[in-house]
């Protein structure tokens, strides 16, 4: 590897100016067929139906189903084509599931589960299953753990927060199907009223950070507006969700997240108050770290972990902490006091900084710190995010988006993306390279078939503010302002 001093390794820029420049809607005239599928929080639920092999909620983020026999969720119907809108104020079923009738506030749709999209109608028709009913709220249930239900139709957590029972269904087949506002889904069988939860989607509607673990996405979201704020576990092969569930007073409920990074047992968190350590296993905090402990700035804007030495990018420079767990001993160190430090990525021998000027370079051998003075990057201005993909890293800015080779030092440039607004997020796999752009998401081949593609919420993203990225398995992993938007990147019907 080439280390930034070396200045006359470096070859000159390569502009990528033979790319196909397609529309903003993509290719295709609609969304295409298992292309999309959206991930919100799901647990202020409106309306419930029942059919044959599903019951069917529909909630603030979308439409949303749970296998009977199987006890099990299915993927959310969210991302397909003719829906307009993700607020489901009602939801019908037909008794062989074959459609469904949704209604949002731009109107009512009809899911034809054999064309598999939704088309505008007049009307909801009238339920045909002859079983099933909507009753109210019986004033008996029992609780689950940690909360007590009150005779008029509420649960009370132990912290006082008031979660209303929103619409019951007995399906005549020994089941109560219970929506809960802010809790999400619920069932409770009707020989012993035992309320039990099932929830399902994200503690946060929006998402600011991910981070990949053993085949897991992690993920944290504004807190703002969040009923229960807290962390996410996705386990996507499964998909199951998990939560750490944090006491009041704890970041996941009071503060803003903007970075993680997960090592071991540790769930590092970078918050607008220091850094958080979260027990991954008991989803407990184990540690807290302030200004007052020697950060350079109580906002943290990213974090990094190697050995015993957590990296903290702030306004005000890089902070090195070094823990050590047997004793309670702690130093601080201050790099590039007079720099915002906006991201890290590890390689093997060294931490690469993205910076308010440009993207710096730490030798974890030599302890020595060089500023990268290729031309195509010292000329950046905020650097967002830093991807090592193979034998090449990738820089993301405001005005450029670059890669360099690890052994040969050959720079390549993609300055198109400033015609999008900047770069602010970059992950890569194989030729494809996906960029987080003010328009949407970048699609970049840079394979023997080179092409770009944007593609917008027209093409069924949540939304076109885009936080974070993740390739993991067939799929690209979109976090946004509105929530996880799984992207299909091998469909056959995308251009390969």
């Amino acid at each position: 590897m080439v280390k930034p001093a070396n200045h006359n390794s470096i070859s000159a820029l390569v502009i990528f100016s033979v790319l196909l420049l397609l529309p903003t809607t993509g290719f295709a005239f609609h969304i295409l067929q298992d292309l999309i599928v959206n991930y919100s929080d799901f647990s202020n639920v409106r309306s419930i139906a029942v059919g044959y092999d599903y019951v069917y909620f529909g909630t603030t983020g979308g439409l949303i189903r749970y296998h009977i026999a199987e006890g099990e969720w299915d993927l959310p119907l969210t991302g397909i084509d003719g829906l307009e809108g993700l607020d489901i104020y009602e939801v019908q079923v037909s008794s062989d599931d074959e459609y469904i009738w949704a209604r949002t506030e731009f109107g009512i749709y009809e899911y034809r589960g054999i064309s598999d999209y939704w088309l505008p109608v007049n009307e909801i028709p009238p339920s045909t299953n002859t079983i099933s009913r909507h009753v109210a709220p019986d004033p008996l249930y029992f609780p689950p753990e940690g909360y007590n239900y009150m005779s008029d139709g509420y649960l009370i957590d132990f912290e006082g927060r008031r979660f209303p029972v929103t619409d019951v269904v007995d399906d005549g087949w020994g089941n109560f199907w219970i929506g809960i506002g802010g809790l999400g889904a619920a069932k409770a069988r009707t020989a012993n009223y035992h309320l039990e939860l099932i929830p399902y989607g994200l503690r946060q509607e929006g998402v600011t950070t991910m981070f990949l673990d053993d085949g897991k996405l992690w993920l944290c979201g504004d807190p703002e507006d969040a009923v229960r704020p807290g962390l996410t576990e996705f386990d996507w092969r499964e998909n199951r969700f998990d939560y750490a569930e944090l006491q009041t007073g704890n970041v996941a409920v009071t503060n803003q997240v903007y970075d993680m990074y997960i090592n071991g047992s540790d769930v590092f968190l970078a918050t607008d108050y220091g850094v958080e350590i979260i027990d991954k296993n008991s989803r407990t905090v184990r540690d807290h770290f302030y200004r007052s402990s020697g950060l350079p700035d109580e906002v943290i804007y990213t974090v990094a972990v190697n050995g015993d030495t957590v990296f903290v990018g702030t306004e005000y420079g890089l902070g090195l902490l070094k823990r050590y767990r047997d004793s309670v001993d702690l130093r601080v160190e201050t790099y590039l006091p007079s720099l915002a430090v906006y991201c890290l990525e590890q390689t093997d021998d060294a931490l690469w900084i993205g910076t308010s000027r440009g993207v710096y370079r730490l030798d974890y051998e030599t302890s020595k710190l060089g500023r990268l003075n290729v031309p195509e990057v010292s000329g950046m201005g905020d650097v967002y995010d830093i991807e090592q993909a193979g034998d090449r890293i990738w820089i993301a800015s405001e005005d450029n988006l670059v890669s360099i080779d690890l052994e040969t030092a050959e720079v390549t440039e993609y300055p198109e993306v400033i015609g999008y607004g900047g770069a602010t997020a970059v992950a890569v796999a194989d030729t494809l390279v996906a960029v987080a752009v003010a328009q949407g998401m970048l699609l970049v081949n840079i394979g023997q078939k080179p092409g770009r593609y944007l593609y917008t919420v027209n093409d069924g993203l949540l939304s076109e503010t885009i936080s974070d990225l993740i390739f993991d398995g067939d799929y690209l992993w979109i976090g946004s302002d509105c929530g996880l938007t799984r992207f299909w990147y091998k469909n056959p019907r995308l251009p390969q």
